[in-house]
């Protein structure tokens, strides 16, 4: 597909997400197979405008005065990929499956972007809920408060490497083509950054590196919540909020796969790949536990693990269309289940045991 091609492929496909509130995986995936000529760039491609999209909403919509799909995807050219009004002429030109040409007024606005933007309030120039801003705003000081707008950029991509099969070295080695950079924090982790016009990632998951369970998909800051935990090997562990088993497979690498790790969760869909995951990583310490009934270890854990749910301002940058469904009722909401999570996740930890509390946002 042409880049113009792309664009327009772009446009049509954000209308369904605005519209029918689906995420951009989801509709991908039924793009695909009814668009099977486009090959695995062009939907990579296509992924990474989707999301640029989502992430830079409401500054597209502000500077365009329109907040229609077509407008948004103007705005996020023009302010996260740079691109200026002669590129823009040259992609919108109304040939076979390119975007329609634009407007006067379309140009009239793209000319003065940028100078709108700085005269914009500042969760609009942060591209965040106006609710999360304020929060943060009242919570923080404004050195910190400025910090915001890194929620709103495109975040690099982090591997924890698996020390039950390999060791940090070996796969810088391996995956060194990629050019992998050392992290601050996490002596388990590598970065990748994305390269080209569309900030395009490595795709990591088609590796033998990863196939073999010798590295996963991970932040850092996923990883530094888990080591900080302090969990030894032959330790008893529960993770009391598991989910997918993100953080159960750090604790469990960090337990040299010895002692217990019980995953609990009270969705056991949640839980329905951790088996193959466990076994593509090695780890043999574990057990699933669906309901706080099949706990039967009261007052037993060195450690409990609490992961609870919250705004998910963590995986914002990633899921960019999550903090758009975001708002004030969900966090007092979040904040009477943490609450009760607490409560009951407290009657499992051991006397002189831990009860670890973590939230990504």
């Amino acid at each position: 597909m042409k880049l113009a091609s792309q664009i327009q492929s772009s446009i049509e496909i954000l209308e369904q997400i605005l519209n029918r509130y689906r995420t951009v995986p989801s509709v991908m995936k039924e793009w695909a197979v009814n668009n099977r000529y486009a090959g695995v760039k062009d939907r990579a491609t296509i992924t990474n405008i989707l999301n640029a999209s989502l992430r830079r909403k409401i500054s597209s919509s502000y500077i365009m005065s329109d907040d229609s799909p077509r407008a948004i995807l103007i705005g996020t050219l023009i302010n996260e990929f740079q691109f200026n009004i002669n590129n823009l002429y040259d992609l919108f030109n109304n040939e076979i499956h390119a975007p329609e040409s634009l407007s006067g007024e379309e140009v009239f606005k793209i000319e003065g972007a940028k100078e709108r933007l700085k005269e914009a309030k500042n969760w609009i120039k942060n591209d965040l809920p106006e609710w999360a801003v304020s929060e943060y705003e009242r919570t923080f000081d404004i050195d910190q408060a400025e910090q915001l707008q890194h929620l709103s950029n495109m975040p690099d991509l982090d591997i924890r490497v698996n020390s039950i099969k390999t060791n940090i070295s070996k796969v810088e080695s391996e995956l060194q083509k990629f050019l992998p950079i050392n992290t601050a924090y996490s002596p388990y982790s590598l970065r990748f950054k994305a390269t080209g016009l569309y900030h395009k990632y490595p795709n990591l998951e088609k590796t033998l590196a990863y196939s073999k369970g010798r590295i996963e998909i991970q932040n850092e800051g996923s990883q530094i919540a888990s080591i900080l935990s302090g969990v030894s090997p032959g330790q008893q562990v529960l993770d009391y909020c598991a989910g997918h088993g993100g953080k159960a497979v750090v604790l469990s690498m960090l337990m040299n796969n010895t002692g217990q790790i019980f995953l609990h969760d009270i969705d056991e869909s949640r839980l329905s790949n951790v088996p193959s995951r466990m076994r593509r990583l090695g780890i043999k310490n574990y057990q699933i536990k669906v309901g706080l009934e099949n706990i039967q270890n009261n007052n037993l854990f060195d450690v409990v693990f609490v992961d609870a749910p919250c705004t998910g301002s963590g995986t914002w940058r990633r899921k960019p269309d999550l903090k758009w469904k975001s708002s004030k009722e969900k966090l007092n909401d979040n904040i009477k289940a943490q609450q009760n999570i607490i409560r009951e996740a407290s009657k499992f930890v051991k006397i002189g045991g831990k009860l670890i509390y973590v939230t990504c946002s």
